[in-house]
């Protein structure tokens, strides 16, 4: 029985009440609408629904549903863009979004721009169910906050300021209302007032106002410049000695002469509304630190560095009054061996537990989860029959994650509690991230340790090659000879490398294209090319090849030669740099690799679908509007790994004229005398000073603008550009 069918069998075994609520679901996965629309209409809410993002804005414009729930990631008009779209009308509609597990980034932006909240996909009933009761809470507290200041400014506009007038007012209004004279003694003192305070007003009137709120003391005083307050946020302390969060709100009590002889204020709870805020927060905290740990690993080659950072980052922002320890398997000393720690007392833990020390395997909690890979979350440690104590002396509560990566765990993300809490969804999600992410960086840095020990071994053979060229010192004169021989075959090599390129480009009048090629040296690795499939497909190829020289050469003969292979398929841009990656990690050695940007641009329709191999992001410029934009997709070198590697691919609309700039990282990445890169900035900035340019001219502008900045005119990589302006 699937989801649809469940749900469907629920919905019969809940009787029908009164409307809980409007919802409006936004999704272009039907099968995703159906499974939302079922469950909410068995739990009683009125239910519309959407498949993209234009149909949500216009459903949400027609019906004004009290909560709209929305995917982030649609094709056209995506779930930002309707969120967007929401928050310029309004900011009382709730809207939460929807998105996948390692979207952080994407729950980032949402949150920045004013999402109520957020549920990962795939979705779990009880906690969409629970962020919707949420979302329904703050509906009905930002309404009584509505009714309350109409009701206010109701009376206010009423009101004649005499005590005696004001004393019957405050008496009788549904709201918390107080009113103090000049020195801040409390005159009056309504009952909603002692019902969030606690406070009869028999204890209250007479009594100075810093008394009783405790934590705060009178807005309005005798030498205020302003004769109201609005909306201020104040923490007070309940007889019951609770805390309380109020909004405060004041105006000045005058006299004939205009002044100031006290004040009347209007307060209500907003506890709940704080604590959700703060809740946000937290999530919105916990995201950023899972991203900036994210940035951390994929930059640092150091595990013992990256793992301090982790716990360091851990402590001061979440787990002060905790003990952070991580651990890795060390199969030389058979045990795990304490790599980093922070927290409480950190100095004197040390001394006791040192970091490099190697600990049973098999010992406690932490060899627990390394041996099964399971997490454990232990809010009383008493209770877990293989406890044994850790790095904290009176530990109450223990959760620890196994690091891995794919099958293999690597170690443990271990953190001992002197309270005895429970980590909420929110933090096992951010844990469990951060210990995947460690199991990542362990990985990619033994990659890299294993690269690095081959390209020792390269060196090696290097050094006994420059050995073996001393021996034949004395057969110069057939080593010259040899060397007229290489250079006549670079020189055919040359233009056998410049063969594979056009040479020229098609010309449209919709569409004007410009190419350049310069090689760092006679030889150069990259490639490039413009595809006429037929009247309406223009496909654009630019490819750069690991190396210099005849190998790179050859390398770009073989993308040449498999691009055309595949020539047939073009119009999948992402589907042909798979099959393409497949055919070089079958063939290519350790070092060769390629970058590469694919794109098939739509006359007809004005549309480019493209795909992106770890090359520089192209850069599209809009004559309209004057804003450059970066064509960001997801993909990996060609020829390096053949598993688990896909290629992103996406469409973009163009409307009116627009200029694309696809470029090799020679560009970007030459430096000049002070060891300066050129940069993607300047590339940008170029891009706008000089669109008045034809594409030809545009071209030669920039290539001698790089030549000024690196003073030379011949360049340590290839420089390779193409230019397609669409009129």
């Amino acid at each position: 029985m699937g989801w649809l069918q469940v749900l469907q069998k629920k919905a019969t075994e809940i009787p029908l009440k009164s409307v809980a609520g409007s919802v409006l679901l936004v999704d272009d996965e039907v099968e995703i609408i159906q499974m939302l629309s079922t469950l909410l209409i068995a739990h009683n809410y009125l239910v519309f629904e959407a498949t993209s993002g234009e149909e949500g804005l216009r459903i949400y414009r027609e019906k004004k549903p009290q909560i709209v729930i929305t995917d982030l990631k649609m094709p056209g008009f995506s779930g930002l863009d309707l969120l967007q779209a929401i928050r310029e009308q309004d900011n009382f509609t709730e809207v939460i979004v929807l998105t996948a597990y390692s979207d952080s980034n994407a729950i980032i932006t949402a949150l920045k721009n004013r999402a109520s909240d957020f549920v990962l996909k795939p979705v779990d009933v009880d906690t969409l169910l629970l962020t919707i009761d949420r979302a329904l809470e703050r509906l009905k507290l930002k309404e009584r906050v509505k009714n309350y200041t109409e009701q206010l400014e109701s009376l206010l506009h009423d009101v004649n300021v005499t005590k005696d007038y004001l004393e019957k007012i405050v008496e009788n209004s549904p709201q918390a209302i107080i009113a103090y004279d000049e020195q801040g003694v409390i005159t009056a003192w309504n009952s909603e007032a002692e019902k969030i305070t606690g406070y009869p007003s028999q204890d209250a009137i007479g009594r100075n106002l810093r008394d009783i709120f405790v934590m705060e003391e009178a807005l309005i005083k005798p030498d205020a410049d302003t004769l109201s307050y609005k909306n201020v946020v104040a923490q007070v302390v309940t007889r019951t000695g609770d805390i309380c969060f109020i909004s405060r709100n004041a105006n000045a009590i005058l006299n004939e002469n205009g002044q100031i002889i006290g004040g009347i204020e209007n307060f209500y709870d907003i506890t709940e509304q704080i604590k959700n805020d703060q809740l946000l927060q937290k999530r919105y905290l916990q995201l950023q630190t899972i991203n900036e740990i994210g940035k951390k690993i994929a930059s640092c080659n150091d595990l013992k560095e990256i793992s301090q950072f982790v716990s360091d980052r851990l402590v001061k922002t979440f787990f002060e009054s905790s003990q952070i320890t991580i651990f890795y398997y060390d199969p030389e000393k058979d045990g795990m061996v304490l790599t980093a720690m922070s927290g409480l007392n950190i100095d004197r833990i040390r001394t006791r537990y040192p970091v490099g020390t190697a600990y049973d395997k098999n010992r406690g909690i932490i060899g627990h989860v390394f041996n099964t890979g399971k997490e454990i979350i232990a809010n009383d440690v008493h209770t877990i029959p293989f406890y044994q104590p850790g790095a904290l002396d009176d530990t109450r509560s223990e959760f620890a994650f196994p690091i891995r990566f794919k099958d293999q765990v690597f170690g443990v993300l271990n953190i001992e509690n002197i309270e005895n809490i429970e980590p909420d969804e929110a933090d096992r999600f951010m844990l469990e991230t951060i210990a995947e992410y460690l199991g990542i960086g362990k990985e990619r840095i033994e990659l890299m340790g294993r690269i690095t020990k081959q390209n020792h071994q390269l060196e090696l053979q290097a050094e006994e090659l420059r050995k073996a060229l001393n021996k034949v010192e004395s057969q110069k004169e057939i080593i010259e000879e040899q060397n007229k021989r290489l250079i006549n075959d670079l020189k055919k090599a040359a233009e056998f490398q410049r063969s594979l390129l056009p040479e020229s480009l098609p010309d449209f009048k919709d569409l004007k294209l410009a190419g350049l090629y310069v090689p760092s040296s006679q030889l150069g690795g990259d490639f490039y090319d413009v595809m006429v499939l037929d009247d309406r497909y223009v496909a654009i190829v630019l490819a750069d090849a690991s190396g210099h020289g005849v190998a790179a050469a050859m390398l770009s003969a073989m993308f040449k030669m498999t691009l055309q292979k595949y020539a047939d398929q073009v119009l999948q841009p992402a589907e042909v740099l798979q099959k393409m990656n497949r055919d070089f990690s079958g063939i290519l050695q350790m070092g060769e690799f390629f970058s590469a940007f694919l794109a098939v641009y739509d006359r007809e329709e004005n549309k480019l679908r493209y795909s992106n191999a770890g090359h520089p992001r192209p850069v599209l410029f809009h004559y309209d509007s004057g804003e450059i934009e970066e064509l960001d997709t997801n993909g990996f070198l060609l020829g390096i790994l053949s598993d688990g590697i896909e290629f992103e691919q996406k469409e973009k609309q163009l409307n009116g004229k627009t200029r694309l700039m696809i470029y090799t990282d020679g560009i970007n990445e030459a430096v000049n005398a002070q060891e300066e890169q050129f940069g993607v900035k300047r590339i940008h900035s170029f891009m706008k000073n000089h669109a008045d340019q034809p594409p030809d001219k545009f071209i030669l502008n920039i290539r001698e603008s790089l030549a000024k900045f690196t003073g030379d005119d011949s360049f340590e990589d290839d420089i390779t550009i193409i230019v397609a302006d669409r009129l």
